[in-house]
């Protein structure tokens, strides 16, 4: 199922800039999550990107109850590792989703683990997108 839109819920801006790269790739709006509310659009496929507070993927429960969210993406400070994905998972009740941990880093210098999963996955998603962004209001 295509995705119609990138979700996200930023702090400090890594997790926006991680959107709108998402957002860039695959020509979606890109919409901060603190700009809907009132409606439900379990029907629309999103990906949603939310940064991490104590164990917990902020704007998720928000995001969950109001689209289908086909991919999560959590960003967070502390450098990946397996076990602590799964721990994310665990806490944040993903089981379904594909869901994938970016440790935040502005301007998106990227470590090595998340230069092989962009290599791998999302090669266009190297470097800071540059250009003009919107976002969108639903």
């Amino acid at each position: 199922m295509q995705p119609r839109a990138v979700i996200y819920c930023s702090k400090h801006g890594a997790t926006k800039e991680y959107a709108q790269c998402l957002g860039k790739k695959y020509s979606l709006p890109v919409i901060s999550i603190d700009h809907i509310s009132g409606y439900s659009f379990q029907n629309i496929p999103v990906y949603f990107c939310g940064w991490i507070r104590n164990g917990k993927i902020v704007g998720l429960n928000k995001a969950s109850k109001l689209f289908m969210c086909v991919k999560i993406i959590g960003v967070g400070a502390i450098e990946y590792n397996e076990a602590y994905e799964m721990k994310l998972r665990y806490k944040n009740k993903i089981r379904n989703e594909a869901f994938t941990y970016v440790q935040s880093i502005h301007g998106l210098s990227l470590s090595m683990m998340e230069k092989v999963y962009v290599d791998m996955f999302q090669p266009s998603l190297i470097g800071k997108s540059k250009g003009e962004v919107h976002e969108y209001s639903v």
